[in-house]
């Protein structure tokens, strides 16, 4: 899936990008600079054009070239457009289950609080938008879904529809990236990493947290089958069901968070740190993994692991 080529018909609005957004934005397709056209965005020669809903998000998806990756990407935006309503009554844990977001992101800033760019890559319903407002001086939110993408407009007004394969900046151009609850829902990580080191200037890091550790999935799958066995399901039929597999296709596997450090430093990334954390809202049977941590350490032990990188 691309833009169209050529002539366009965009939609009929008269959207208001704010001047600074829109001096950021890149067309994905060939890193030209973009200008207001038609009630929509336009490259200087007008051959490439891109629409702009009418709440005011360009929408600058590229899909990606690869046929999974493109599969899985369109997965996501059906899923997560068609059930945006219930998303934070069934996945947004309560406030104080983040804390450890707001801690890391306090640590990768410093001393540098409202002088750093930030993507947050897959910003979902804004979990980490709502952390980092205070502590950046821009940020730039993406995702597939448009829906998700209206969830955050009361939050923060600079978002835009695009693809983490095609992200529609300029080389060097931000100093952090965030990828919260990402990972797991693209096909092959290894393309995006290179995509976040490609728009991240010299010093600046990437962050990525909340996916499953496939040690953990190989040693207690059987555990969380039973937990999500009495979870409250987001996908009512057989062909919901299929769907959201098809968007969160590491979900029965985990992701291998070694294999994951090997790419992002493949990709150009001269620090990177796995850092492995239990649930944080801790039931009986996490406490009993906890408790035997304490007498034998194992990765295997923690469900969830983060990422961070520096350039």
């Amino acid at each position: 899936m691309g833009p169209p080529r050529g002539p366009a018909i965009l939609d009929p609005v008269d959207p208001t990008i704010p001047p600074a957004l829109l001096e950021r934005l890149r067309c994905p397709a060939t890193g030209d600079r973009l200008m207001a056209r038609g009630g929509g965005l336009a490259t200087a020669d007008g051959k490439r054009t891109y629409p702009v809903s009418p709440d005011g998000i360009p929408d600058l998806f590229v899909g990606a070239s690869d046929p999974s990756q493109a599969r899985t990407e369109e997965a996501n935006s059906e899923f997560h457009d068609r059930h945006v309503d219930e998303y934070d009554r069934l996945t947004v844990r309560p406030e104080e289950d983040y804390a450890e977001v707001s801690r890391i992101l306090e640590e990768l800033v410093g001393g540098r609080r409202d002088s750093l760019d930030l993507l947050d890559a897959g910003c979902g319903s804004g979990v980490v938008l709502k952390r980092a407002k205070p502590l950046f001086r821009t940020i730039l939110g993406v995702d597939v879904s448009m829906g998700m993408l209206r969830r955050c407009l009361p939050l923060h007004r600079d978002l835009v529809r695009a693809s983490v394969f095609a992200l529609p900046l300029a080389d060097a151009s931000v100093d952090g990236v965030t990828g919260y609850s990402l990972l797991h829902h693209l096909h092959d990580p290894a393309e995006a990493f290179r995509e976040f080191r490609r728009v991240l200037r010299p010093g600046g890091f990437l962050y990525t947290d909340n996916d499953s550790n496939r040690a953990f999935h190989e040693r207690f799958g059987w555990w969380l089958r039973i937990r999500r066995a009495a979870k409250e399901k987001r996908a009512r039929s057989e062909a919901d069901l299929a769907l959201e597999k098809a968007a969160e296709c590491h979900h029965d596997t985990g992701l291998d968070p070694v294999a994951l450090k090997r790419a992002l430093e493949e990709a150009g990334f001269s620090r990177v740190e796995i850092r492995y954390a239990h649930p944080p809202r801790p039931d009986d049977f996490t406490r009993l993994l906890m408790e035997l941590e304490r007498h034998q350490p194992a990765e295997s032990l923690r469900y969830y692991s983060r990422l961070v990188g520096w350039t």
